[in-house]
Formats: structure tokens, C-alpha cells, sequence
């Protein structure tokens, strides 16, 4: 009874809208005879609303007739567009002169109330500054279900999973809202030309307030829409309303026209068919959270979800919509800012932040780089932080590093020192660099280069023993950084590192060339080798090359103590040389007994490898003094081989 009247007020209020679109001519309400039928056996006659009201046993007939006014203005209400959402979801089995007419009717205005709700609400929030983001959420996809039955039933369920998905394509998703302050061509060609900018708030002025639209679409491309907030001069409603309206058109409509500029996906219309294409959502202001429930239809409403109480909340609510930060433009947040001075002074930016021609991909590294380091240095709790770059040419990762790291641990309570020295073979090159570190200053006063090669090097931060040996040296990380030594020299660099009993140690190796002639020797001598049709190709043998060169060394590392990782630590179109080696020493948690069985499991797989190759020498196993060549009575221990004389994977 109660759901009832909920019904009959709500068409009641619509039913006000149809009265003030109505000619001025039309001075009363007829009810057509045949409409009557039905409820003529009790006294129903042709009249105006008030003699309806008078008869209680017509009252479900007069709101049937209250429902068509509601239709009616509520097509005049979404006018504007050739997509009338009334005509897919008002969708019925008998004729509206039938007086059993499906309850659809009366389903899909509890739809259209609340879609009308969330869309004026939105607009108001945005009106009176509230707003903050909105959000819709159409049908999921799909998902395979987990059931023990036979392989050709699985095989009918993928079918129809496929087929099921196939359906969703093209429709909605996800759509998500938020402001964003757009910036005007011109003003972006000025700024790129380095012209004179307007002060804040004229640029603020200058920009344009919309709120960006980002639709995901099922098996299609995500698009974003953005939509003025400001009122159109010649409409009544805002680009924002619009734009929505539009939306929910196209999520329930059955007759498109796609060239109406619709959001459709590439592949079009072919599945807006008419079902409810957005299912549910929420809006998000400074006040509270509203939900937007559209399914069941009979139960879609529009309503105040979370309320915020606190003005803290309120507050950060709208410092997250300061016009200053709605820049479309937005900054990342990255680790090292680019307009940094160090940045400016090794020629890497310019004093606006923005890279020198040639230098975005050094400034891009630069940030991985330091980025990569920070997660490695996190999981430890130091005193001071030593740091050694070999071959750090003009020392870009090594300023950016330091710097990185000072300003990282200067924010503590106990202040962390952290010193960094760089070692180079060219003597002017160290000079200028020490120039600059000098003149920078401040942080940079513990930053110093020094001339050296790599790994013969006797004035070093760390010296020359294994100085955690000393007490006081016990909560020192040190540090050892080699990046793109040419082909041995990785090797060197991590020999030191690993006598000097380094905490971490990161590398990019370049040029790995020792290998190759012993690749190339032993694929020539077997035509029969398990991977000759791999490596007959020279392509292939470069890369095999460098990729078994850093998985040797790897092991070797592990051998050492140390956990590692390989991994691409940058796009290729920034460099070639783009795989970073990682390792951290770790605490031996092991008993002997099974140290020396996990040693030597490693060192057998280091063997097998170098024997799939025909490596026979590599420069770290020999520093460290680890054989990697089968003797006479070895080949028995080897892991267990396959009658191609390949070890297993």
C-alpha cells in the first residue's frame, strides 16, 4: 500500500511538469472511452482530474492515465536529441489502451526519477562548488566458473563464455568524473615558445572548467569526453547535463543514430539494444555520498548514501578542488624534481624544469634509477650511507643519487649522513664535475670524484678490507653502483664489491663481448647442439650472449651472499642497454649443513650452464675462484640430463 502511494505522488509531481507544457488552449483532461472500458462498471465518466480523485474504484485507472502525462514530459524533458530513452525502457506487451499493461511502465519511472535526480544534483553540486567526482558502473563481465566436470563440458562453457562476452562488447563499463581545468592552445603554444606567462590567477581565468568523462567501454577502446560546466548560450542546460543525459540515452536506447555524437565505442551500436546498460553509481561532494541504484527496476532510487559530518572531511574535500590544482597539466610526482639546480648545471634542464634538447630519456632514467635504489635502501635502517659510483663518466646518476638520498634521510629525527664518491679514468672530466659539485654546495659538500679504473681503485670510501669487520662500521650501508661498464669491467666492479662486503650493489652491464668467441666456437663444433637452430643465427648468439653473461654473474652473486634480481629498468627507446642486475647481502639463515648443500646446487647449475654454452672462462668466476668447467668425473654429479645432452629447464 505504502510502495503504492510512493507511486502516485511520484507521477503526481511529474504530472505538474506535463500541465505547464500544455498549450494554453487546453483547459481540461478527457479521458478517452476506450481507455474507460475497464472501469465504466463502476461509474468512471468522461471527465476533468478533480472528478477522477472522486471515485476510489477508478484511482488505479486515473494513475495509468497520470503516467502517460509523466511519459510525455518526461520526453519533453530529455528533448534535443533524436534518442528518447522512453521508447526502450517504457517497452510493453499490451497496448496502453489495455487497462492489464505491463507494470514496465510504472518500472521505468522509478528509473527516469532517479536518473533525473543524480543528473540535477550533480549540476547543483557543480553550481553551488561541491562537487568532487561521480561515477556509473554498467554490466561485468563475464567470469568462468570453477566446477569439477567433464573437459567437453568445459569446452561448452568457454562457448558460452565467449559468446557472453562477445555481447558486452562495445558496452559501457565504467564511466568516471572529476573537474579539470583545461588549458587553452594558446596559452600552451606561448608557454613552449618561452614567452612572458600571465600572472596565476589570469591563467586560472584563461582556462577552461569541465568536468572530464573517462568511459570504459567492454572490448573497445576507453575514450574521455570533456563537458563545460558552464550553460551553453543558446540552451537550457550545460554541457554537463547534456553529456550525461546522452549517456544514459545511449546505455538504454534501441535506436541510435551514430552520427548524432553519441559516446559509442568503434564498434558502435550493435549491442545498445535497448537492456539497461548502466546498472548503478555515485556521486561524490563536498556533503556526503549519493548512490544511484537502477536495477532492480522496480527499486531504483537516488539517495544520501554517507553523510560528511566533520569539517576536517569538508575541508579536505575542497582543498582537493583548489583551481590550482585542477590543471589538466598536472606535475608528476617524481622523486627528483626536474628543474632541480644540480639538473641545470650538467646541462640536463633548463631553470623551467623542462629537459635540453637530447636529454628527456637522461632525466627519465635518472628518476628510475634513484627510484630503484630508494626500495633497496628502504628495507634497511642505517647510521650513514656510503656510496661508490665506477664509471660514472659526468656523474649524472651519481648527483641524482646523492641528492636523492640526502633529502630523503634529512627529514629524520637522527640524522643520517650520506657520502658518495665517484670514480672516472679521465682526469679533466673529474675536475669539472668537482667544479660543479663545489659550487652547488649544501648537500653536495660530501659529494666528491676521484681518478681511478674501475676496480683498481686504493683510495676508495670503502678502503681496502672489509671494513664491516669493524664494530663501528656495523650500521654503515654501503653502496656500490656500476652502470654500462664496459663489458669486464661489470665484472671487476662487482669483484670489489663483493671484497669490500658491499650491502648493495647495482649494476647495468654493456658490451658483454667475453662470451661471444666461445659461443661462436662451440655452435660452429656442433651442428648437433640442442640450440643450433637458435644460435646458428648471429643475432640470436649476441643476445644469447649477453643474456647468459648476466645470468653467470647472478648465480655468482648468489654464491657470494648476496639475493639478486635481473630486470629491465627502463623502456629500450630510452637505451639499449637497459637490464639493471640488483643485489642485496642477506643474513645466512641457514644450518652448515644446508649452506653447503644449497652452494652447492648453485655452483652445479653455474657448470651446467657454462657447458650448454661451451663457456669455459668467465671473468667474475675466475676472481672469485669458482670453476665453471666439467673435470673427468663431474659430468656423474651434473643434474640429471636428457638424451639430447641438454639439462632439463
Amino acid at each position: 500500500h505504502h510502495h503504492h502511494r510512493a507511486i502516485m505522488l511520484a507521477s503526481l509531481l511529474f504530472d505538474l511538469v506535463a500541465l505547464a507544457a500544455l498549450p494554453a488552449s487546453c483547459n481540461s483532461f478527457s479521458l478517452p472511452l476506450s481507455a474507460c472500458a475497464s472501469a465504466s462498471d463502476r461509474g468512471c465518466r468522461q471527465g476533468s482530474i478533480k472528478q477522477t480523485h472522486q471515485s476510489g474504484g477508478v484511482q488505479r485507472f486515473h494513475h495509468r492515465r497520470l503516467f502517460m502525462l509523466t511519459k510525455s514530459a518526461i520526453d519533453q524533458r530529455w528533448t534535443g536529441s533524436s534518442l528518447s530513452p522512453m521508447a526502450p525502457l517504457l517497452m510493453s506487451t499490451k497496448s496502453d489502451t489495455e487497462s492489464g499493461q505491463s507494470e514496465n511502465d510504472e518500472d521505468s519511472v522509478h528509473v527516469h526519477i532517479a536518473i533525473d535526480k543524480f543528473i540535477s544534483t550533480l549540476q547543483v553540486s557543480i553550481d553551488d562548488g561541491s562537487f568532487e567526482s561521480f561515477s556509473l558502473k554498467g554490466p561485468s563481465a563475464p567470469r568462468k566458473k570453477r566446477k569439477n566436470k567433464a573437459k567437453s563440458n568445459d569446452a561448452d562453457a568457454d562457448t558460452l563464455l565467449e559468446q557472453q562476452k562477445e555481447k558486452l562488447r562495445g558496452k559501457y563499463k565504467t564511466v568516471s568524473g572529476r573537474l579539470v581545468l583545461l588549458q587553452e592552445k594558446k596559452q600552451k603554444r606561448n608557454k613552449s615558445r618561452g614567452k612572458k606567462e600571465a600572472p596565476a590567477n589570469e591563467n586560472i581565468d584563461a582556462g577552461r572548467l569541465c568536468v572530464q568523462a573517462t568511459i570504459k567501454y567492454h572490448l573497445a577502446t576507453d575514450v574521455a569526453k570533456n563537458w563545460k560546466v558552464e550553460e551553453q548560450p543558446n540552451s537550457e542546460q550545460t554541457e554537463v547535463e547534456q553529456g550525461l543525459r546522452q549517456l544514459f540515452t545511449t546505455a538504454m536506447g534501441s535506436s541510435i543514430d551514430e552520427d548524432s555524437g553519441a559516446p559509442l565505442s568503434e564498434w558502435g551500436a550493435q549491442n545498445m539494444n535497448g537492456d539497461l546498460g548502466i546498472l548503478s553509481g555515485e556521486l561524490v561532494t563536498f556533503d556526503g555520498v549519493y548512490k544511484l541504484q537502477l536495477q532492480p527496476q522496480h527499486k531504483a532510487s537516488f539517495r544520501l548514501s554517507k553523510k560528511k559530518s566533520s569539517q576536517k572531511d569538508i575541508n579536505a574535500s575542497r582543498q582537493m578542488n583548489d583551481l590550482s590544482k585542477l590543471s589538466h597539466d598536472r606535475s608528476k610526482n617524481v622523486p627528483l624534481s626536474p628543474s632541480s639546480k644540480f639538473f641545470q648545471e650538467l646541462g640536463v634542464s633548463n631553470p623551467d624544469g623542462k629537459p635540453v634538447i637530447g636529454m628527456a630519456s637522461k632525466i627519465r632514467q635518472c628518476q628510475k634509477f634513484v627510484e630503484i635504489v630508494g626500495n633497496l635502501v628502504d628495507k634497511s635502517s642505517p647510521s650513514r650511507i656510503r656510496v661508490i659510483d665506477m664509471g660514472c663518466g659526468r656523474g649524472y646518476l651519481t648527483f641524482s643519487l646523492h641528492s636523492y638520498l640526502s633529502n630523503k634521510f634529512d627529514t629524520m629525527q637522527d640524522m643520517i649522513s650520506v657520502e658518495t664518491q665517484g670514480i672516472d679514468r679521465r682526469p679533466k672530466l673529474v675536475n669539472e664535475i668537482n667544479g660543479i659539485a663545489r659550487g652547488l654546495g649544501g648537500e653536495f659538500t660530501t659529494l666528491n670524484f676521484i681518478e681511478g679504473n674501475i676496480g683498481e681503485t686504493h683510495n676508495s670510501l670503502f678502503g681496502d678490507d672489509k671494513l664491516h669487520q669493524n664494530p663501528e662500521n656495523n650500521n654503515s650501508l654501503d653502496i656500490l653502483i656500476a652502470l654500462h661498464a664496459c663489458d669486464t669491467a661489470t665484472d671487476d666492479a662487482l669483484f670489489f664489491a663483493i671484497g669490500r662486503d658491499a650491502d648493495i650493489i647495482v649494476t647495468a652491464p654493456c658490451c658483454q663481448h667475453e662470451l661471444r668467441p666461445q659461443i661462436d666456437r662451440h655452435t660452429t663444433n656442433n651442428p648437433n647442439h640442442p640450440l643450433s637452430e637458435i644460435l646458428r643465427h648471429p643475432i640470436y648468439r649476441e643476445r644469447a650472449t649477453e643474456t647468459v653473461t648476466d645470468a653467470m654473474r647472478a648465480i655468482l652473486l648468489e654464491i657470494a651472499g648476496y639475493e639478486t634480481q635481473v630486470f629491465e629498468f627502463i623502456g629500450g627507446e630510452h637505451t639499449a642497454k637497459n637490464v639493471m642486475i640488483t643485489a642485496t647481502k642477506v643474513k645466512r639463515q641457514r644450518s652448515d649443513k644446508d649452506q653447503e648443500k644449497w652452494l652447492q646446487d648453485r655452483r652445479q647449475r653455474l657448470i651446467d650452464l657454462a657447458h650448454l654454452y661451451g663457456i669455459q672462462r668467465q671473468r667474475l668466476a675466475m676472481l672469485m675462484g669458482e670453476s665453471i668447467v666439467l673435470g673427468e668425473d663431474d659430468e656423474v654429479k651434473t643434474v640429471t640430463r636428457s638424451l639430447s645432452g641438454m639439462a632439463p629447464l
